[in-house]
Formats: structure tokens, sequence, C-alpha cells
């Protein structure tokens, strides 16, 4: 399996945004050197939750610092990034990790969020999509070609020179979507890009996959494409781990309750009235297709959805039942809910200790030479003079 560490933290206001953040960057330092695959971070924005807010800024200042993960975002919000800045900030990130980044991409958005951006309420998916297509021709262009005019249903402009930094890979970097809709899981594999998924059970996360899986092997990608898009999907699920799993429940009952609650009153503008212990949730039958990125979840399709829990070897089968499935990466969330730092460094380090071990935790290898552009190659990556630069 490929794992990943996310790193959402939620604050109490102000005074937690710098200790946060340091949280953060201590806890991508301790994956890489636990052998997470990857170290994730999304994008909020005016809220209390990622006070680091910008993807791009964190890459920047882990890129050095991994040393064999690679950095993911989950996700950035095409809602508010004009096209070719973020083409320049994705080539940044992939240049300063060597091609070991994936850019997860988010065609949704939240209006309450938005509005303060200046989006419009005309902002719709469509221009998400053209937001895309526009920074994928940006990344095609070469210093020599004609101008690019591009346009938007909300902007345009020419780019008429190039997108700089180049990008470490060829084309351009790793980008996927991080995307809960069919539809959008099927044109992720069509195109060869990874797809993040958030919170679902084993039989719906099989479901989606599965789709992602048809799409992927229709278009004949290539042995290598699909090894990484495959290694780089993933479903995203809170840990919550402790020596036994009578312990892990009692961690669940203070840990995860108050997240349910909290997701469910923002998701229905409702409180969740379910008394049941967590273990009676878990245990629950659930019938049919569960989604809980729609508004009307339960309880018991919630705690099944959304985490892991259990002593360390539970855990470990809880996660290999997903790989069975065809879901080989894991998102795994150690913050969740209140922060509770001491608690989250006990179940990361249990987790790394205890877990990753019994589920065989692969690295993802750096890219092959041949998907490398070739100024980063031999002769060609030695550092030029400006003379040289300008001829």
């Amino acid at each position: 399996m490929y794992v990943g560490c996310f790193l959402g933290p939620t604050g109490r206001g102000p005074a937690d945004d710098l200790p946060l953040i340091d949280f953060c960057y201590d806890m991508a330092i301790a994956a890489d050197r636990a052998g997470f695959a990857l170290v994730n971070v999304g994008e909020q924005h005016f809220t209390n939750y990622e006070p680091y807010s910008s993807p791009f800024m964190m890459g920047a200042m882990l890129a050095r610092h991994l040393e064999r993960a690679w950095f993911g975002t989950t996700v950035v919000n095409l809602a508010y990034h004009n096209p070719i800045s973020l083409a320049e900030h994705a080539n940044l990130i992939d240049l300063l990790t060597h091609g070991k980044c994936f850019i997860g991409l988010s065609t949704g958005h939240l209006p309450f969020i938005a509005s303060q951006w200046g989006v419009p309420a005309s902002y719709g998916k469509e221009v998400a999509l053209q937001r895309i297509d526009v920074a994928l021709q940006a990344w095609a262009k070469e210093p020599g070609d004609p101008p690019l005019a591009w346009r938007t249903d909300l902007e345009e402009g020419v780019l008429g020179l190039r997108i700089m930094p180049v990008g470490y890979r060829r084309n351009h970097p790793v980008i996927g979507f991080a995307t809960n809709t069919d539809a959008t899981i099927a044109h992720a594999g069509a195109r060869g890009w990874p797809v993040a998924l958030g919170r679902y059970n084993l039989i719906e996360s099989a479901r989606k996959m599965a789709i992602y899986r048809e799409a992927l092997d229709a278009v004949g990608h290539s042995e290598d494409v699909r090894r990484e898009c495959l290694a780089l999907s993933s479903v995203t699920k809170a840990i919550v781990v402790a020596e036994t799993d009578e312990r892990a429940w009692e961690l669940a009952e203070r840990q995860l309750r108050g997240f349910m609650n909290f997701t469910y009153a923002v998701a229905t503008r409702r409180r969740l009235k379910d008394t049941r212990s967590m273990k009676e949730l878990w245990d629950a039958t659930v019938e049919g297709p569960v989604d809980i990125a729609n508004d009307s979840f339960t309880a018991p399709e919630w705690i099944q959805a959304s985490a892991f829990v259990g002593s360390p070897e539970t855990v470990a089968r809880q996660m290999l039942e997903y790989a069975d499935a065809g879901i080989e990466g894991i998102n795994a969330r150690f913050v969740y809910g209140d922060f509770d730092a001491a608690e989250a460094w006990r179940g990361f380090r249990l987790f790394a200790e205890k877990v990753l071990p019994l589920v065989n935790a692969e690295q993802l290898p750096a890219p092959a030479p041949e998907r490398v552009r070739p100024e980063h190659l031999g002769e060609a990556a030695k550092t030029a003079t400006l003379a040289h630069l300008f001829h």
C-alpha cells in the first residue's frame, strides 16, 4: 500500500496559526522519515482550518526537506487560482521536488468562501475545467512558440513567452482530481491522472475505484503512467489507533464524536441526534450505497466511511481490506476535530511503528528519466552562465 500523511489541523483562532504551521512542518518531516509515501496538505481560507492557507507555500517550504516522501495537495481549489498563476506555482513545486509531487485539484467550491475572493456567482465546474485546459496549454508552450491567447468565461490573457520556472517533468507536473463525483473520477482515469477520493466505506470506495480503473484501462495508458496513477489514487481516513481495540474505541468516543457532529452540522444545518456509542455505530448495518458527500448521511454511514479504528493489527486489517478491493492508497489523518498535539503524535507514532510494516507500506519512485525534461538530465542539467542563457 501507499500511505499518505494528511496535515489538516483546526485551530481555535489566530494564536494557533504559528504553532499549527510548526506542527505540520514537524509531522511532515517525521512522516518522511517513517516511510509514508506522501505528505499531503490542503487549501482553506478565512477559517481556523488548515491555517497555512497556501498549499504551494507549504510545498516550497517542505520540498527540500522531504528525502523520500512525495509532496501532495488534497486539494488546490481552482476557484481561487488564475490558470497562469496555477501553472507557475505547480511548476515551482514540481521543480523543487524533482518531479515528486502530486497536485490534486478540485472543481467544486464553497460559495461563502469563494465570494470573499471576489469569485462571482457564475463560477462553476465549467470554468474550473477551462482553467485546467488553459494551464495545460501554458505548460505546453515553449519560448519560441507564438503567443498563447487564452480565455475562460471569467478571464482572458496572452502568454507571450513561457511559464517560469520550467517544470521538472515533461509536459506538466502530476495533476489529478480530488473529487466525489463518478463522472469526474472517470474523466481523471481517461486523462491518466490520479484521483483522490474523500471519505467512503469499503463498498462505495471499491465501486468508485472500479469506475476509475475501467476508465484508466480503456484508454491504454503506458504501464508507468498506470502504476503511478493507482499508487497516487487514495481514499481519506481518520486514524484512531491504540494498543488494544477497547482502548481505541474509548479514544474514538472522545476524538470522533465531536468531529462527526461538526461535519454533520456543516452539511445539513441540523444536529445529529444519534446517541449510540461509536462502536455501536460502526457495527450497525448500513443498507445500499453510501455517499457522505451528500447532505443526508446517517451516523453509522459517517463513522464507517470516515475512520479506521482499533489496535495496530485491526487497523492494518481494515486497510488491507481496501487494498484487496483495489484501493492502493490511503490518505491518513492523525489530526481531526479538536486539535490535540500530544494525542496526534501518539497515534502517529504508534501507526508508523506498528501499522506501516503490517501493510507493507511502499515508497513512490522518482520519475523515470524519459519523463523528465531534457534540461534536467546529463550535461544539460549543469548550471548555465548568463551568456548561454541569452544566446
